[in-house]
């Protein structure tokens, strides 16, 4: 079985996350690296967030260099993340072409998503029908997105990568970098910076993209970069509390409620962080509260969380250990999660060949 998967190649990102999770599973994988070739193509530009009107325009060679790669290596499967660059067209030529290749997509951001450029556009959304099965992280979202024409729609929640995700040794001296009371570890926006900005009277340390838009307060906090790979770890490692303020875009859009999780719902534990998170349904079928992670749904209560566990190191401690104990003895690995994706293959190909 070979696997094509397109995505957005960053060291830690989650097209090679998937294949190494694939090829740990023996299928042979290859990668079509859609941000790297935009770039090449169009280096003024660097990627589509800095070229807002005219992305649609410029990703029609790339559309074309993927069919190249498409023809040229007859994937048994294509898992297209997320999709953005392709149009309709483009997946209806390769159906066409290779009827016997399977085309699924998994969406790590919403769909219905329009109030943030870089999350959905109309491509993505006129898309669905096209694909064999659309995978998606949020079981709330399953129905919307059937209503848009999905063949087939599974839940595929996020996870975590064993080769990114895990307990580090942090030396006295890291821990004065990576250390504070309370960390955040996390991109920039309006609601991440309300929540907070009640904080200012912790010891907080911010990690993460684009704080300089915060008020000057907050922005002090703020430790001018991101904090990836190892340094995710020591952070999570250093930390007395990390905590997880997830994103609109994974807990509601307009006029619904989809109280779902985030990556950091699973990278933190992995890496043996005690995790304060907002609390959702999702979250909390994944790590039982207040024995294997800790919640919390208002400012108010944010704040009586943070002073109870910043005084009781023992039980903070005994906590992160459950998180990380259910990790352990867990199927959240992306491992497992790509292990879905070649079930349902298989079924697919299973029931054509008991039709035909």
């Amino acid at each position: 079985m070979k696997v094509l998967i397109t995505g957005e190649k960053r060291k830690n990102g989650l097209t090679n996350t998937f294949a190494r999770a694939f090829q740990k599973l023996g299928r042979e994988t290859v990668i079509f690296a859609e941000e790297d070739l935009y770039s090449r193509l169009f280096p003024r530009f660097k990627n589509k967030y800095t070229n807002k009107f005219f992305w649609s325009f410029f990703s029609l060679p790339l559309q074309k260099e993927f069919l190249n790669a498409v023809r040229k290596e007859k994937p048994d499967l294509i898992l297209i993340l997320k999709g953005w660059y392709f149009c309709p067209k483009t997946l209806l030529r390769i159906k066409k072409e290779l009827p016997q290749t399977k085309l699924f997509c998994f969406n790590p951001d919403n769909p219905f998503n329009t109030w943030h450029f870089g999350a959905s556009n109309n491509w993505m959304t006129k898309s669905i029908p096209l694909y064999d099965v659309y995978f998606i992280w949020a079981k709330l979202l399953i129905e919307d997105i059937k209503k848009l024409g999905a063949q087939r729609v599974e839940h595929l929640p996020f996870g975590y990568d064993p080769q990114i995700h895990y307990p580090i040794e942090v030396s006295e001296e890291e821990k004065k970098i990576y250390g504070s009371d309370v960390a955040f570890i996390g991109s920039w926006d309006d609601k991440r910076e309300k929540w907070l900005s009640c904080l200012l009277d912790y010891g907080l340390k911010i990690w993460g993209s684009a704080w300089q838009k915060a008020g000057p307060n907050l922005r002090q906090k703020w430790q001018s970069r991101e904090a990836v790979a190892e340094e995710f770890s020591k952070v999570c490692n250093s930390a007395k509390i990390i905590l997880n303020i997830i994103r609109q875009q994974n807990s509601e859009y307009p006029g619904h409620n989809i109280s779902s999780h985030n990556m950091r719902t699973f990278e933190v534990p992995a890496c043996g962080g005690f995790l304060l998170s907002v609390r959702t349904d999702e979250a909390k079928s994944f790590f039982e509260e207040d024995k294997e992670a800790a919640y919390f749904s208002s400012p108010e209560e944010l704040k009586e969380k943070l002073d109870f566990y910043l005084e009781n190191e023992e039980l903070r401690n005994k906590i992160a250990e459950g998180g990380y104990k259910k990790i352990l003895n867990s199927d959240y690995a992306y491992a497992d999660r790509a292990k879905k994706i070649i079930e349902v293959f298989n079924n697919l190909k299973n029931d054509y060949k008991e039709k035909n």
